[in-house]
């Protein structure tokens, strides 16, 4: 099934200097002095007990894997009034390359209103750590980024943090260990597509469902290989979500693939759970969902607060739907019409949404 909306193309200017700023009410939903906590050497970790339950926003802590001595900032969103015992899904949040726990924060802070735990984790070498070039060039840091190791080691990531969630974070008694979800933009999409079952050897059987933003399917292999995910699958993209320049002034690199790349994951998913949505106007840093410096991102479409917030704004309604619809308790049918309707009432003109 497909759904189209046409609608006059936004003529925007781009904000001075480049730098793309949102109000604060909607982008960040947060406290002023979140607190941090760390882990010890084996990965048990504490919060203030004022933070397990009835936190109003986030909290930032540090916990480390001894596997793989990754040491992993996490932002963690409880619901406001949960209840000791209560029991509610858990949403992982894998951001994109060069972002850390900001990344996602308008959708993220979406799903914690609509009563879901969010955790939100900044992976080493590939977080917003690659624009420190104290020691080596932005260009070094991108290629150490995209280096074989880290897919694999992004998604042990998000293994051990969901295992933590599950036993030691203070949050484990509020979670329903068979609902648990998983989502990711850019970087965050390929980790998000491996850990569901493109690559049955990562597969963490725990996930129930999963929404990649920006997803990527480099070669026909890979989209093949998305049959193996067997979980209900909403791929995200823009019609200008193509390449991306990184630049720090001195370096530029260009990364990316052509939209017909990220529109093959869904392709090459299995029918009965995939659903796809092509936002108009939007190209790959609109799924960021943080303030986008312009002299470090390159934009593809003329950006204003106006179109961000709208923008946004869209994505967090036609997620947290999806979430609401596939952490339900109803049959498969009755959920993928649940979503169906939802989602029509939020697309607008311009927008293209597929359920297959």
């Amino acid at each position: 099934m497909t759904f189209v909306k046409s609608r006059r193309r936004l003529t925007v200017a781009i904000a001075s200097g480049g730098l793309v700023t949102l109000a604060p009410a909607f982008l960040f939903n947060t406290v002023a002095n979140a607190q941090k906590s760390s882990s010890n050497g084996d990965g048990n970790l504490v919060l203030p007990k004022e933070t397990a339950l009835n936190a109003s926003s986030y909290k930032d802590l540090t916990i480390t894997n001894p596997a793989t001595k990754r040491v992993l900032e996490l932002r963690i969103r409880v619901p406001k009034d949960l209840q000791p015992n209560q029991k509610v899904p858990l949403i992982i949040y894998s951001p994109g390359l060069g972002s850390g726990v900001a990344n996602g924060a308008p959708w993220c802070d979406a799903w914690q209103k609509a009563g879901f735990i969010v955790v939100t984790i900044s992976h080493p070498v590939t977080n917003d750590g690659i624009w420190n070039t104290k020691t080596s060039s932005l260009k070094a840091n991108l290629q150490a980024a995209i280096a074989g190791p880290q897919y694999g080691l992004r998604v042990s990531d998000c293994q051990f943090v969901i295992s933590q969630c599950l036993t030691k974070l203070g949050i484990e008694g509020n979670i329903d260990p068979k609902k648990i979800g998983i989502a990711g933009h850019s970087y965050g999409a390929l980790t998000t597509q491996a850990i569901t079952g493109q690559h049955a050897s990562q597969r963490d059987p725990r996930i129930v469902a999963a929404i990649a933003m920006s997803p990527t399917a480099a070669t026909p292999e890979s989209s093949k290989a998305m049959g193996g995910v067997h979980i209900p699958f909403f791929c995200i993209t823009g019609d200008h979500d193509d390449y991306i320049t990184f630049t720090d002034g001195v370096d530029s690199t260009r990364l990316g693939v052509p939209l017909a790349k990220r529109k093959a994951v869904y392709d090459g998913l299995p029918k009965g759970k995939k659903q796809l949505y092509v936002m108009g106007n939007a190209d790959h840093m609109t799924f960021a969902g943080e303030p986008i410096d312009g002299n470090r991102f390159s934009r593809d479409i003329p950006v204003t607060d106006e179109l961000n917030q709208a923008s946004w704004k869209r994505i967090s309604e036609i997620t947290t739907d999806f979430w609401r619809s596939y952490f339900s308790d109803k049959p498969l049918s009755e959920q993928r019409t649940q979503f169906k309707k939802s989602a029509e009432s939020i697309i607008v003109k311009g927008d293209v949404l597929e359920i297959g």
